[in-house]
């Protein structure tokens, strides 16, 4: 709710002012108020032809009056003393002018302005602050042709309407043939020149995801002014990597080759990225990839090949960040990840192995395995026989569920009946894409006597 200051209630402060000091009962804090102060003047934001006072007294702002004044002679031109309260406090506030000043030239001007509190307190201050009695230009929303832009398409429409809202009496009228510029947050832009209804249509090409909008640069006659930005992205296009690995299964410390093509969906098809660089990587489990194993480029044709050593199983992994022949990003390619998977058998053997009949005629065998950098998570092994003269299979003849480790290796252990002379050894069958079989030494035991 606005709050007026008129002569009536001034003279009803008066009359309470002089009663209390019949009576000897003027308040303290009445008494001790220190004068108004005007902290500040300007042209209302919303409106150019309205003078905005920033205000405050201890006792309450009871009346303003600005003075507007020519910067170049300092005449007073203007007054304007019937003022509302827009936002805060009559202790401290702000102001707006009940009526619009009216001028007959457009430019700055000085404001003065005399502030009254509700005790009769005066202050003066001069030249406090600017009126920009300017045309005020205001935009419409901006429309596009679309707001996205591709490989093929990169120009974009813009069409505006700017009007502006004079000073003289707020009303809005198009700024018809007049400079509007239509430009992105870094560039490029284009100048164009609105129509006698204050339309304007521009385009601008861009190479990148950027802002759109529109500027009215002003001059003596009309403030500046933006309109609101417009955010154009970019839908890349597509790529692809296709990409093998051969051998698919190797031993560890055995090479394999990486190759493959990267292409991109141009407006006439699929075609080769020749020239460009790419990362490789070798992963031993989904997003772990600590092996950086080359950054190569594509030949003529897209194509590329890379010999290699892998570490694990796992999977190689190649990754184009859309980049130019030169190196640069390209926003108009989009990025791409591509895996090949690839097993590698690590290494087990049996360190050693024995087996001999005990003293009731058992055969007992042991012996231990050992793996390279890798173990199992579960080692089962097998305990095996074969009759005379090796033209019989080998025979399982002890299961060892788990293999426990014993400081010598991981332990594999059985005692087996089994009276018949012949061969016998241990034997892990290893676990597929991951580690080798093994097979211990062969030990020959004599029948039971």
């Amino acid at each position: 709710m606005r709050r007026r200051f008129s002569a009536k209630l001034r003279g009803l402060i008066v009359v309470f002012a002089g009663a209390g000091a019949l009576i000897g009962a003027v308040p303290a804090v009445a008494a001790a108020a220190t004068p108004p102060t005007v902290s500040w003047a300007i042209s209302s934001v919303d409106d150019l032809g309205i003078v905005q006072i920033g205000a405050s007294a201890e006792a309450g702002i009871d009346g303003l009056t600005a003075h507007i004044r020519s910067y170049a002679t300092g005449e007073e031109v203007a007054v304007v003393s019937s003022f509302s309260l827009v936002s805060g406090t009559t202790q401290n506030g702000v102001f707006n002018s009940d009526t619009r000043v009216h001028l007959d030239r457009f430019g700055s001007y000085q404001i003065d302005v005399d502030a009254v509190d509700t005790l009769g307190q005066r202050t003066s201050r001069q030249s406090v602050g600017t009126l920009s009695y300017v045309i005020q230009p205001i935009f419409s929303a901006l429309s596009f042709d679309h707001t996205s832009i591709n490989y093929s398409r990169r120009t974009v429409k813009v069409k505006g309407t700017v009007s502006g809202k004079w000073p003289t009496d707020g009303l809005l009228r198009p700024i018809s043939r007049m400079p509007v510029r239509v430009g992105t947050t870094f560039e490029p832009f284009v100048d164009v020149q609105t129509s006698p209804a204050g339309r304007f249509t521009g385009e601008v090409t861009l190479d990148h995801e950027d802002n759109i909008y529109a500027r009215f640069t002003g001059d003596s006659d009309y403030a500046s002014a933006e309109s609101q930005f417009q955010h154009i992205s970019v839908q890349p296009s597509p790529t692809r990597f296709t990409v093998k690995v051969s051998p698919a299964q190797v031993k560890l410390g055995e090479p394999v080759t990486i190759s493959g093509q990267l292409t991109w969906k141009s407006p006439d098809g699929w075609q080769p990225l020749a020239n460009r660089r790419f990362g490789l990587l070798e992963c031993d489990a989904p997003e772990q990839c600590p092996v950086i194993v080359d950054v190569p480029e594509t030949d003529a044709d897209g194509r590329f090949s890379v010999t290699s050593v892998p570490f694990a199983t796992g999977y190689y992994q190649v990754g184009f960040a859309g980049y130019d022949e030169n190196g640069q990003p390209d926003p108009f390619l989009a990025q791409v990840l591509s895996t090949a998977p690839v097993s590698v058998l690590q290494p087990a053997q049996f360190s050693d192995f024995t087996a001999a009949r005990d003293e009731s005629g058992l055969v007992v065998a042991s012996g231990h395995l050992t793996f390279g950098n890798y173990t199992p998570v579960a080692i089962p092994a097998q305990i095996q026989y074969r009759a005379p003269g090796g033209a019989s299979s080998w025979v399982t003849v002890a299961n060892i569920e788990n293999a426990d480790w014993d400081g010598a290796g991981y332990a594999v252990s059985a005692t087996v009946d089994q009276p018949a002379a012949g061969q016998w050894r241990a034997y892990y069958p290893g676990q597929a894409q991951q580690f080798q079989t093994a097979v211990s030494a062969k030990v020959q035991v004599a029948a039971a006597t």
